[in-house]
């Protein structure tokens, strides 16, 4: 999968550069450094599944900048446009923010995916002492809808275990 930056950019507010086929780097007007993209994810299924991220390089909260959902939105209407993939998110928990971070994914979803014809199913597990957050986003139409779906309920059982907080 290849995402596109010139469609990308013709939507983001901030200017994007390209870092991989599937990786964007932006700055905001606050000067924050940020990453966006997906890599294959091959522990939720063996293939067509994204993990999304979106990284600030400097670890620091900003002032609320709603453009960032924007640049979020461009890059993810990019991503849903192509072949039926599935996107996936496990929210970060080494700061102690995956609810947070979990609701902004709910907040996108209710605000933009919804009105474009997906489906997001999300859920938290609990595992030495830490709450993990995850969440899949797909097309209605995808063709293996339902048969995901069921991966991502036994992906849930066993992810904590398995799943290392990917380096900046």
């Amino acid at each position: 999968m290849i995402l596109s930056l010139d469609k990308i950019n013709s939507k983001s507010p901030y200017r994007l550069i390209k870092l991989t086929d599937l990786t964007f780097r932006f700055v905001t007007d606050g000067g924050l450094h940020y990453s966006v993209g997906f890599y294959q994810d091959t522990l939720f299924l063996k293939e067509g599944a994204y993990h999304f991220f979106i990284d600030n390089a400097e670890g620091e909260h900003g002032a609320h900048d709603p453009k960032i959902v924007d640049v979020v939105v461009a890059v993810l209407e990019e991503f849903f446009d192509q072949e039926p993939s599935v996107m996936l998110y496990i929210c970060d928990p080494r700061d102690n923010r995956q609810a947070a971070r979990n609701r902004l994914y709910t907040m996108w979803y209710q605000e933009y995916a919804k009105s474009h014809m997906l489906t997001m199913f999300c859920d938290a597990v609990r595992m030495n002492d830490i709450d993990y957050y995850a969440g899949i986003l797909m097309r209605h139409d995808h063709p293996k809808h339902d048969e995901i779906l069921q991966a991502f309920q036994a992906f849930l059982k066993y992810f904590p275990a398995h799943y290392k907080v990917r380096e900046k």
